[in-house]
C-alpha cells in the first residue's frame, strides 16, 4: 500500500524536525570547542601574545567554511601564520586595556564633579573600545594593509557602522548579563558566543563598505 499525503507530510516535518535539532546541537557544539581554543591559544601565547591570535583563529574558524569539518586544524593553523600580524594589530588594544585600569584607580581615589567627569570618560572610552575590540578580528581577517591603516579604520568604526556599533555593545552586554547569572554559560560559550555574533555583524557591515568603494 502507497503512504498518504497526510503521513508524508507527517514524515517530511518529523525529518525537518530533527534536522533542525541536529544543526543546532552542531552549532553549539562548535561554540563550545571554539570556546576551549580560544582560551588554549591564548594560554599558548602567555595570553598577552595569545589572545589577539586566538580571537582571530577563533572567528576565522566560527565563520569561515573552509574549517567546517577541521575546526581545531583550522584554529591551530589560522593561530600560526598570523600570530606576528596579530599581536601587532592587537597591542594598541592590550595599551587601552591599561589605561583603563589606571582609569578606574584614578576614579576611586576623586570625588565630586571630577569622579563624575572621569566616569562618565571611563565609560566612553570602555563603550568605544569594546566595539573596537567586536570589529577587531574580522578587520584583521579581512585586511592585509600595514598596522597603521588598519588602525585608522578601526578608530573609526563607530562612525562607519552605528548600528552595528550599537548592535555589537548589545551583544556584549547581554552576554555579560548571561556569564553573570549563570557561570557554567560563561565556561562554555562565553568567548565564542559574541566573537560569533559581533562577527556576523561586522562582517555584513564590511561587504557593504567594501561593496561601496
Amino acid at each position: 500500500m502507497g503512504t498518504t499525503p497526510g503521513a508524508q507530510a507527517d514524515d517530511a516535518g518529523a525529518v525537518g524536525w530533527a534536522g533542525g535539532v541536529m544543526t543546532a546541537l552542531r552549532w553549539a557544539t562548535r561554540l563550545v570547542e571554539v570556546n576551549v581554543l580560544v582560551v588554549l591559544g591564548a594560554l599558548a601565547g602567555g595570553v598577552v601574545l595569545g589572545l589577539g591570535p586566538a580571537l582571530r583563529a577563533g572567528s576565522a574558524v566560527l565563520l569561515e567554511p573552509e574549517h567546517g569539518d577541521a575546526p581545531w586544524r583550522g584554529f591551530w593553523q589560522t593561530w600560526r601564520t598570523g600570530w606576528r600580524r596579530a599581536n601587532l594589530l592587537f597591542a594598541p588594544l592590550w595599551v587601552v586595556g591599561l589605561l583603563l585600569w589606571l582609569d578606574t584607580a584614578v576614579i576611586a581615589a576623586a570625588d565630586g564633579p571630577a569622579r563624575a567627569a572621569f566616569q562618565l570618560g571611563l565609560a566612553l572610552v570602555g563603550a568605544w573600545g569594546a566595539v573596537v575590540l567586536a570589529w577587531w578580528p574580522r578587520v584583521a581577517l579581512r585586511y592585509d594593509d600595514p598596522a597603521p591603516a588598519v588602525w585608522r579604520f578601526l578608530l573609526l568604526a563607530p562612525a562607519l557602522g552605528p548600528g552595528t556599533a550599537l548592535g555589537a555593545l548589545v551583544v556584549l552586554a547581554a552576554t555579560a548579563a548571561v556569564v553573570l547569572g549563570l557561570p557554567v554559560a560563561g565556561a562554555l560559550a562565553g568567548l565564542s558566543f559574541p566573537l560569533w555574533a559581533t562577527g556576523r555583524l561586522v562582517e555584513e557591515r564590511l561587504r557593504k563598505i567594501d561593496a561601496e568603494r
